[in-house]
């Protein structure tokens, strides 16, 4: 289930900066990207960032931070640009394109060409993650006018990266339950993201031996607590000239374990700005009038032609509209975000899912909901924003886009766990949402908002705790400590209490509150089983979230009968995040079908 459980870093970081308008989508060198203007009293200065992201599930976990980072920046009078390479996130795939490490570095030297146009600034720091610091650090020899290097838990050994992504990769299929004969153990391979098999190569021939000649006179570097490697590059760079400004990393773990439950270096988004403010570009206003690109921001690559968006009230949310160049069926998926995963999606599901349903004749629009990936928060909400009531609400953003770009047909609402949630409860509510496909929802409904406790360790079924309890395996994690005791009984009472309402509903009916949110869902699913497409729900087989269905529709499901047009479908051999790419194909596949349907009743 999603989690979010350490969010107080992050809420107070994004407190401290009035973000507002999300950043502007554009579009260079076929390359998508956001653009995040100076937005300070002080005037634009004439020194810009340029962020090169890591790889994977690090990549994943860094959008909101470069996120917030940005805001930070634009706050002090500093423009920056933060974009996809090649093959990764929302960036477009060209089937005949190779893809390797100079590839992206090129891909960095148009960047920084962009970002100077953009902003006006001449001087621009390169700011680097993980793989993207050794991106930065190749690119640095090419880049006029530069003003310095942020290196942050810099990877430039590329062998022993490759390693420590095969050891990492199967630490992160076993906790989102990945079965091991599922698992994809190719170099580079992590949380279902495929390396492009470039990149493969080149990272083998890739040491710190290439780093010898860097240009940069000023270097920020943020090394990892107790990290040889870091240590090491940081000495090597320390016998040339540059001067470098050491920042201890200690947030590193938190930060990139899991984008749900992270927490954002407050200390970073403090020390690195009073970096930039010591450079000398700096001090002077940026020498030129800043030039943003007219229009959309469109790439289009084959049949599909994509267009990155802000929408919403005051431009604050950040979206991607994916449509077939011909062939149109009139048609709209509608895919949202899961937890706090950006609109590419755990695994690339989202741009896949995306893709895959133009080369149908089927548009789709993604995007990120209020304080996920790239899209700001809103003032006054909870900082817990999953299950939030809000999420519903913006929704009615995403169908008035829709109707004001003229896809005005059928739309059908896509989620997984907690964007499932939403996707179900926002069909329900507004008969403008054609159908819905809800994937492992936890719930359809909560008596109340959910706590950070409850959303970061859902209730495993019954069935699932009395098999655990008895293996050995178990034991020992409960000698050890590394069981949450209070939490396993709070999850336990709460499966047992359902199940001992359920059974008093009859006798009590509506003085429970258990039976009001029964008759509440059921009203849902009444609701929903006469628009005009298919409802899809979706579970992986033992997902935690079938108890909850059980609990409404009996173990056999048999009180889905009782409403047409709903379709219970069970994945076999995938875990919660749909890991698997067998186990995304045949979920594009239900999709598509659902689609197709939605398109022949117009």
């Amino acid at each position: 289930m999603s989690a979010n459980a350490n969010n107080g870093a992050a809420t107070a970081a994004e407190r401290t900066s009035e973000a507002g308008e999300a950043a502007c989508p554009v579009a260079f060198s076929g390359l998508p990207g956001l653009f995040k203007p100076a937005s300070g009293a002080s005037p634009a200065r004439d020194v810009a960032v340029l962020f090169l992201s890591p790889w994977g599930i690090d990549e994943l976990c860094t959008r909101r931070f470069f996120r917030i980072t940005a805001e930070v920046l634009a706050e002090a009078g500093v423009a920056s640009l933060r974009f996809d390479y090649p093959g990764t996130a929302n960036a477009l795939d060209a089937p005949d394109a190779v893809i390797d490490v100079d590839c992206w570095v090129e891909a960095a030297r148009a960047g920084v060409e962009a970002v100077r146009r953009f902003s006006g600034a001449d001087n621009v720091v390169l700011l680097g993650f993980g793989l993207g610091a050794a991106i930065a650090l190749k690119a640095s020899p090419h880049v006029e006018n530069l003003a310095g290097l942020a290196l942050l838990a810099p990877v430039v050994a590329g062998r022993r990266y490759l390693r420590e992504l095969s050891v990492w990769s199967a630490v992160v299929d076993e906790g989102v339950g990945v079965a091991p004969h599922m698992r994809d153990t190719a170099p580079g391979t992590i949380a279902g993201l495929t390396m492009p098999q470039g990149i493969v190569d080149t990272l083998a021939t890739l040491n710190a031996d290439a780093f010898d000649d860097n240009p940069a006179g000023q270097i920020f570097f943020a090394a990892r607590p107790d990290n040889t490697a870091d240590r090491q590059l940081r000495d090597r760079l320390a016998k040339g000239e540059a001067a470098i400004r050491d920042f201890t990393f200690r947030g590193y773990d938190k930060l990139v374990s899991n984008p749900l439950g992270q927490e954002i270096p407050a200390d970073f988004l403090e020390a690195f700005p009073d970096w930039l403010k010591g450079l000398a570009a700096f001090e002077a206003p940026a020498r030129h009038p800043p030039r943003l690109p007219a229009g959309p921001a469109v790439l289009t690559v084959g049949a599909v032609r994509e267009t990155a968006q802000r929408f919403g009230p005051g431009g604050r949310l950040i979206g991607t509209l994916t449509e077939p160049m011909e062939g149109d069926t009139g048609t709209t998926a509608v895919l949202l975000t899961t937890g706090y995963d950006h609109q590419g999606g755990w695994a690339r599901s989202g741009v896949d899912l995306a893709r895959h349903l133009a080369r149908k004749g089927v548009a789709s629009f993604r995007f990120d909901s209020a304080g996920v990936g790239d899209s700001p928060p809103v003032p006054g909400r909870r900082a817990q924003v999953l299950y939030d009531e809000p999420q519903i609400a913006d929704m009615a953003s995403v169908r008035q886009y829709l109707d004001g770009i003229g896809r005005t047909g059928p739309a059908i609402l896509f989620g997984r766990c907690s964007g499932a949630y939403v996707a179900f409860r926002a069909a329900a509510q507004d008969e403008r949402w054609a159908a819905c496909i809800s994937v492992n929802p936890y719930a359809f409904r909560w008596l109340k908002p959910p706590s950070e406790a409850i959303v970061s360790s859902a209730p495993r079924a019954l069935g699932d705790y009395s098999q655990k309890a008895l293996q050995l395996d178990t034991f020992r994690r409960l000698v050890s400590g590394d069981i949450d005791l209070r939490a396993a009984a709070r999850n336990i009472g709460q499966r047992i209490a359902q199940r001992l309402s359920k059974r008093l509903a009859p006798v009590l009916g509506p003085l429970l509150a258990t039976e009001r949110l029964e008759r509440a869902v059921h009203g849902d699913f009444r609701a929903l089983s006469q628009r005009p497409g298919r409802t899809c729900l979706v579970y992986s087989v033992d997902d935690p979230g079938l108890d909850n269905f059980h609990v409404h529709f009996g173990r056999q499901a048999e009180g889905l009968a009782a409403y047409p047009n709903i379709e219970l479908h069970i994945l076999p051999d995938t875990d919660h995040n749909v890991t698997p790419r067998a186990s995304r194909e045949r979920l594009f596949h239900i999709v598509e079908q659902a689609a197709a349907s939605l398109s022949r009743t117009r």
